[in-house]
């Protein structure tokens, strides 16, 4: 009986322990170790309060792309800002061009769907699921505010949906925090994506930073109107 017991309990803590690892290994833990990191970014732009670098990321053909900004404002509204899913269309400039929604909320994360319509002959549009959490990717990251990456293929999911498009499965993001003397915050967001399909490398770098400074500065006076407003 003893026995019988043990090896119960033992399978029951293999279970817990291989669904907790799944997590972690649905992470592409590689990825944002190498965003995370403040070596190896060459800065390509730099203007009197923004700056962008792009980095080469393990094997891959496309960069990551960095962009940072120093200022007086509370991480806590940024990050409110980033994980309101459902309300990027009210704030992202050319919100009408793409699709953007929640479909899961726990208390640990959240997962979101974006449909990203393509206006280039030949060129189909692009989806995908992500989730993203608002803490560090890993124990000892303490600096990172939210962290986000993409979810493999939900086909119940999007056959229950009418759009059609490309699906994106590698990519991940952060939203990095670091505190300076001066009570300012360096505020950077950190993104590789692969979008697929058959578009030259140089163009698709192109379209990425031009995507993440947009982003960016979206989510950024975002986070200032939100501040002043409370304020």
């Amino acid at each position: 009986m003893k026995i019988y017991y043990h090896c119960i309990i033992f399978i029951i803590s293999l279970f817990f322990s291989i669904g907790l690892s799944n997590d972690n290994i649905r992470k592409p833990m590689a990825l944002f170790n190498s965003l995370y990191s403040n070596d190896e970014w060459k800065v390509i732009d730099s203007g009197e309060d923004i700056s962008i670098s792009t980095k080469n990321i393990m094997d891959k053909n496309l960069l990551a792309v960095m962009v940072n900004k120093e200022l007086s404002l509370p991480k806590e509204i940024l990050q409110n800002v980033i994980m309101d899913i459902d309300n990027y269309g009210d704030f992202l400039q050319n919100s009408d061009s793409f699709i953007s929604k929640e479909v899961k909320n726990t208390s640990t994360f959240v997962e979101g769907y974006q449909f990203i319509p393509i206006r280039i002959p030949f060129f189909e549009n692009r989806e995908y699921l992500f989730r993203m959490y608002p803490s560090g990717f890993k124990n000892s990251d303490n600096t990172s505010i939210i962290h986000w990456y993409l979810l493999e293929k939900d086909k119940k999911f999007l056959d229950a949906d009418d759009r059609t498009g490309t699906y994106l499965n590698y990519g991940a993001g952060l939203w990095v925090a670091e505190e300076k003397d001066d009570n300012k915050t360096l505020f950077s967001y950190r993104i590789y994506m692969d979008p697929g399909g058959s578009l030259p490398d140089f163009l698709i770098d192109m379209i990425n930073k031009n995507s993440v400074v947009n982003i960016f500065n979206d989510a950024i006076n975002e986070a200032i109107k939100r501040y002043k407003y409370n304020d």
